[in-house]
């Protein structure tokens, strides 16, 4: 586990700490050593919070997961004509996901799907990755599009809800994206 997901795991069962008190908690859990096997320091897990800025709060040395941007619920829907259509809602609150999945007819043309879900806690750390709240409201291809994927996504985080949308024309890391559904849900989703 590296130095930013332990942060983020301490950060979310302990509240805002200053940033000594988080190295403790770091080193007594003893999740991270460096690779000489040694304790991790302050400058480490200092540098790490000032790369990640947009995502934390620093106020009198006492660090905080930005409510912008710290994920409640998360709606997905995607599908096109003649289908599968996906609609998939993960809440991060409760740590459980409900997952939907239509077909026009009895061929499923996924039938290697992937049967065992992954991690709510891992899914969260990926959305902290992709920074979809930066994403575009709309995605749109450009020219007539006749059978076209749209997708729809809405993030409710503490502080402020993101929604983005599109057909045919999708956002950067928006495969990765969709790896993360995958291995969430246990399922090929796009």
């Amino acid at each position: 586990m590296s130095i930013f997901e332990n942060i983020l795991d301490i950060l979310e069962k302990k509240g805002p700490l200053s940033i000594p008190s988080l190295l403790d908690e770091m080193n007594r859990l003893n999740r991270f050593q460096n690779t000489n096997g040694k304790k991790i320091e302050l400058s480490h897990v200092k540098s790490v919070i000032n790369r990640k800025r947009e995502l934390f709060h620093i106020k009198n040395n006492v660090v905080k997961i930005d409510p912008d941007k710290d994920p409640v619920l998360l709606s997905f829907n995607l599908g096109g004509y003649p289908g599968p259509w996906y609609k998939i809602e993960v809440d991060f609150n409760n740590d459980r996901f409900v997952y939907y999945e239509w077909h026009l007819s009895l061929f499923s043309p996924r039938d290697e799907l992937p049967k065992v879900s992954g991690s709510i806690e891992d899914f969260k750390k990926e959305l902290y990755r992709l920074k979809i709240w930066n994403w575009q409201s709309e995605y749109n291809h450009a020219g007539i599009i006749l059978d076209g994927i749209t997708w729809s996504v809405k993030l409710v985080t503490k502080g402020n809800i993101y929604e983005s949308s599109g057909v045919q024309s999708f956002p950067n890391g928006w495969e990765k994206f969709c790896k993360a559904l995958s291995i969430l849900t246990g399922k090929y989703i796009c």
